[in-house]
């Protein structure tokens, strides 16, 4: 028996990049790339869009949780975004907020280096935005300017808060409710 445990031991002590994150980026990309292989990058984004819609609306719920009577000002939101991305792996940063836009800068996107040519992963951050912020404004529009995915170094993000100067063809619309 005690064979059995030093070669357990072995292994527990190599240095193997196997844990719950790695695991469920794992299974995330490679559901991503199988979706696109098998409907196509639009309808890709369209079912992870649709999964980003489920789980926005329960860090919605979370940040009101905790921070019941704060106003949804433009300001407020952009904070709010930028500290959920934080929670979850990203390096996000506020350029600019107005009333009619807020700009949001990243350096490191939370699914690391798997979002490199898988621009459909970028649905469930356009998709979580443009829930977030609609719900509290009534409308966005998400501008995916630059990303890591496209290969860009970074992502730039502006979030459009009224529909006057939208290029609706690259902009993914939300309407609350």
């Amino acid at each position: 028996m005690a064979a059995y445990d030093d070669i357990g031991q072995i292994i527990a002590s190599k240095d193997i990049s196997v844990n719950k994150e790695t695991f469920y980026l794992s299974i995330l990309t490679e559901l991503d790339s199988l979706m696109e292989d098998v409907i196509g990058t639009e309808e890709c984004r369209g079912f992870l869009g649709m999964v980003a819609d489920k789980i926005s609306v329960l860090f919605q719920h979370q940040y009101q949780q905790a921070v019941p009577d704060m106003l949804m000002s433009p300001l407020n939101i952009a904070h709010i975004l930028v500290d959920l991305k934080r929670r979850i792996g990203g390096e996000f940063s506020i350029r600019s907020v107005s009333p009619v836009k807020i700009v949001l800068h990243n350096k490191r996107c939370p699914f690391g280096d798997a979002v490199i040519q898988r621009r459909s992963l970028c649905a469930m951050t356009a998709n979580v935005f443009g829930k977030i912020t609609s719900d509290a404004t009534g409308y966005a529009a998400i501008e995916l300017d630059k990303t890591i995915a496209n290969g860009d170094g970074h992502c730039n993000i502006i979030i459009h808060l009224k529909p006057d100067n939208v290029d609706h063809e690259i902009a993914y619309e939300f309407f609350s409710g």
